[in-house]
């Protein structure tokens, strides 16, 4: 797995790459993949999951009244 991080995601695009990322693992598990691949794609898909995650309570938690 590669430590470069994409910076600049929105959640629109974000939403897209895990659909190519489950997309990617849909052929891997058909192809039968290794565990080993298959484990790095899970990791990138949790990531991806997590920042998605992160990116739309950014948007939508409401701004602190005193801010």
């Amino acid at each position: 797995m590669s430590a470069a991080r994409v910076v600049g995601h929105t959640v629109e695009t974000l939403t897209a790459e895990i659909s190519r990322i489950v997309a990617e693992r849909q052929d891997l598990r058909a192809a039968g993949a290794s565990g080993d691949a298959l484990e790095e794609n899970r990791r990138r898909l949790a990531a991806a999951q997590n920042e998605l995650s992160q990116l739309l309570i950014a948007r939508y938690l409401p701004k602190s009244a005193s801010a």
